[in-house]
């Protein structure tokens, strides 16, 4: 049992992914942390009597993502709180070491993490880093004009939308952004770290390991459906819809204590100087490729190739395309260059789980095809 963490709810929202809730159940159960799985699927799913566990309630609503987001703090009541896809994992060392922070630093709003991509490729766990560009707030940025100076376009610190943080933040902060729904799943992520930022700092722990899942598609690309970020900023029939996301994002500014003149530049900094920062990276030849190609080509090429590809192209094709991926003797060593604290059974762990249920989907892909 992995104690230590009576403090911490983790809320996972799903939608008709039953082999990684059932995972979820079997990580989580070895732990005394409060887990909340917020169901939208048409159908409850059905949970092995053996994976039930006092600590990890399923709530089905089948209601929208939005939705389940915004009234989540109806379940949670422990001081510290934090959002998890429904096919990733938190190491529980880094966890601890979390609320091991918040306990003894009230000025600190939430912990982020370092990440890990992973993925179950020809019967091989890989992994690569991810997120290396996050940098944390400075030291000087110890009030509320400077952290908003510090993390809006043309700057940027980190993302704040899997932070453990304390629970009256994080319900806030969810409530705000999730309110109201827009027609691009990506409008959310940046109005939880413009809110961040007005509410308080978090900080960048080296011991809080995230692992985070390209075993699928986004759950709310696949769900909502609806254009990018800079496809939705950039169409005209979105006006009304962008007119009202502008609008709550000066609201926020202006409820959270920012004059009315501040706000006003913060806010254009937020979204329009937000869509000309995108918009340059997006212009980019290599990311422009990778955003139009790299999905297709992981979900259609035939195996054989890409075996093909990833055992004698260079390093630097792989990264482009998307099919990079280290085994964890290679990441464990990387990790530690980095000063990354683990504990590599909690990798192995990951790789246990991520390897079972990879050979649970292709024996129901062999079955299907059978029948």
């Amino acid at each position: 049992m992995q104690s230590g963490l009576s403090e911490l709810t983790v809320v996972i929202p799903t939608y008709m992914r039953s082999e990684y809730i059932r995972r979820q159940f079997a990580y989580w159960r070895e732990s005394d942390a409060r887990v909340i799985i917020l169901d939208g699927s048409p159908e409850p799913m059905e949970i092995p009597d053996e994976l039930r566990s006092e600590n990890i309630n399923y709530v089905h609503s089948g209601t929208p993502f939005t939705e389940r987001l915004s009234t989540a703090g109806r379940y949670v009541a422990t001081k510290y709180c934090v959002m998890l896809s429904d096919d990733e994992f938190f190491a529980f060392s880094g966890l601890r070491a979390a609320v091991g922070r918040l306990n003894s630093d009230q000025s600190v709003l939430g912990c982020v993490g370092r990440c890990l991509y992973f993925f179950v490729d020809q019967g091989r766990f890989l992994l690569k880093d991810a997120y290396r560009e996050w940098v944390p707030f400075s030291d000087s940025a110890d009030s509320q004009s400077s952290r908003l100076d510090e993390d809006l376009p043309p700057r940027k610190t980190h993302m704040a939308h899997y932070a453990v943080m304390r629970s009256e933040a994080w319900v806030r902060i969810m409530e705000d952004a999730y309110h109201q729904p827009f027609s691009s799943a990506y409008t959310y992520e940046r109005l939880v770290n413009l809110q961040r930022s007005i509410l308080g700092r978090t900080v960048i722990l080296e011991s809080l390991l995230w692992f985070r899942s390209m075993e699928n598609r986004n759950i709310a690309v696949t769900v909502e459906g609806g254009p990018g970020f800079l496809a939705w900023a950039l169409d005209p029939k979105y006006e009304t819809e962008i007119k009202l996301y502008r609008k709550t994002a000066k609201s926020l500014l202006i409820k959270g204590g920012v004059n009315p003149t501040e706000a006003d530049i913060f806010e254009r900094r937020f979204f329009e100087v937000g869509v000309e920062k995108t918009l340059e990276r997006k212009s980019k030849l290599r990311k422009r490729f990778r955003d139009q190609y790299r999905e297709k080509l992981l979900q259609w090429s035939p195996k054989r190739f890409r075996l093909f590809v990833k055992r004698h192209l260079p390093a630097q094709v792989l990264s482009f395309s998307g099919w990079e991926g280290y085994d964890i003797e290679v990441i464990c060593d990387s990790l530690l260059e980095r000063h990354t604290k683990f504990e590599r059974s909690e990798i192995e762990r990951v790789r246990d789980l991520a390897l079972h249920t990879a050979r649970l989907l292709e024996e129901e892909s062999v079955q299907g095809r059978v029948i």
